[in-house]
């Protein structure tokens, strides 16, 4: 194949996969190394899906009808599971776990991208490599992401265990009020009580507000996995998930399938079964969306039922 020599990001593209090869097995994180961002350059590819649609805009009438758009999601971090040491589950298959869900992450994330060309896709993590839990939420809130996707599979000491399950944030199992008041006062220190005061409600509410999203986003995924998964519906549960902690955005832990039971074990191995995994997330972010945009418009927020507190669950 013949590269023009008038591309602009050829030397980039060159640049950013040397890096890549080179530099896989020993990044802690995605980030700077050697002067490069690997982040940045990972995403070249979305970059230059923009400026084609730009171009192709200024030729064609109708492109605003052929290209989809979320009204509220703008920026959707995906978290592979495990990596790197953390090897995660290993099922009958004998592949661990770590492989699976970023696997899983690139499909979802290369769907996402089709179907929304301007939507920002990001993950936590772009190859095997160690990512510690609480730098993934934090990469999701330096990305300002407006929902965080945590994707795993199941694992248990029997090989009876089966089906899918989404979890949200346990807030009883969260940083205590205390803790919480603690830092958010050293934060505003030297600001008037009542002020403060203030402030504390609206972290409070904020934090409440963000609960109540997070189980919404939960519900929908689930939801979206009865109709296309024919497997065991395990419902949405709340559990105290490092992973999710210290998100600023509605975040949830989705786990896809056991990968030790017989038979469910290797169907999670399909293109197939991914490809419903994924076709339900992406219906479940677009039912998300529309909450978004009532609650936008229709600020009043529905009674919900409390979901149950998975009991004994290991943390990510």
């Amino acid at each position: 194949m013949k590269i023009s020599r008038c591309c602009p990001f050829v030397p980039a593209i060159t640049a950013g996969l040397l890096c890549l090869l080179m530099a896989a097995p020993v990044a802690a994180h995605p980030g700077s190394l050697w002067g490069i961002d690997l982040t940045s350059v990972l995403t070249m590819r979305d970059q230059a899906r923009v400026v084609a649609h730009h171009h192709h805009k200024e030729h064609s009438d109708q492109l605003d009808d052929q290209v989809a758009d979320l009204n509220q999601i703008r920026t959707v971090v995906i978290d592979p599971g495990h990596g790197g040491t953390n090897i995660g589950a290993v099922g009958i298959a004998g592949i661990p776990e770590k492989r699976l869900t970023l696997e899983l992450a690139y499909q979802l994330r290369e769907e996402l991208q089709q179907k929304y060309p301007r939507l920002r896709v990001v993950l936590t993590r772009y190859w095997d490599t160690t990512v510690e839990l609480e730098d993934r939420a934090e990469i999701a809130n330096l990305a300002n992401a407006d929902l965080f996707l945590s994707l795993h599979y199941n694992a248990a000491s029997h090989q009876r265990a089966v089906g899918f399950e989404t979890f949200f944030l346990n807030a009883n199992q969260a940083l205590s009020s205390f803790e919480e008041e603690e830092e958010f006062a050293g934060e505003i220190e030297g600001v008037a009580h009542s002020s403060h005061t203030l402030e504390l409600i609206q972290f409070d509410l904020l934090r409440a507000h963000r609960h109540e999203l997070s189980a919404e986003l939960a519900e929908l995924i689930q939801h979206r996995f009865v109709r296309r998964i024919d497997s065991v519906d395990r419902g949405v549960k709340q559990g105290n998930f490092s992973v999710l902690r210290n998100a600023e955005m509605p975040a949830v832990v989705v786990e896809a399938g056991f990968m030790t039971h017989p038979e469910e074990g290797l169907e999670i191995l399909t293109r197939e079964h991914r490809s419903r995994i994924t076709t339900s997330l992406i219906e479940a972010i677009e039912d998300f969306d529309v909450v978004l945009d009532e609650q936008l418009h229709d600020p009043e927020p529905a009674d919900e039922e409390e979901a149950p507190v998975a009991d004994g669950i290991s943390l990510r």
